[in-house]
């Protein structure tokens, strides 16, 4: 029997193809991109999340700058996360020792995102001033139409 014979085809798994079943039940689009991991096709959500049906949520980056946006997003959120958890478990026990540490390191994290969010975002468009000659020009026109 050849290697490939023996070899595991996740694709043709009755658990995954009945997650990928799932996801298109509640909407989810198939994507023609595949999860670089595992080779499986990805699903965009109704709320715009991309998962794959085995993974997870994962990230379509076009560069590897967009690939470093996204990590340093997901490292913030991750040590927010973190951050609230160990803060639930010390206020589950009576020990709120470290709380103003857990907290300061949630709000700094939230200030960062906020940060790069804004600086993600595009700003609205100024209107953009007119050269003086135009202003110059449009003020004598109002002028002639005043006197007349």
């Amino acid at each position: 029997m050849s290697e490939e014979g023996n070899k595991y085809d996740v694709r043709k798994d009755p658990k995954v193809i009945k997650i990928m079943t799932q996801l298109m039940a509640q909407g989810a689009v198939m994507l023609e991109q595949t999860c670089p991991i595992c080779g499986l096709p990805l699903f965009r959500l109704k709320n715009g999340d991309v998962v794959c049906p085995l993974h997870g949520k994962v990230y379509i980056v076009n560069s590897d700058e967009e690939a470093r946006e996204v990590e340093i997003d997901e490292t913030l959120r991750r040590l927010e996360y973190f951050a609230s958890v160990r803060l639930r478990e010390l206020m589950d026990k009576g020990d709120v020792s470290e709380a103003g540490d857990l907290l300061s390191i949630m709000e700094q994290a939230e200030r960062v995102m906020r940060l790069r969010l804004e600086r993600l975002s595009p700003k609205p468009q100024q209107p953009q001033p007119r050269p003086a000659q135009q202003q110059a020009r449009r003020a004598s026109e109002e002028e002639g139409e005043e006197e007349a």
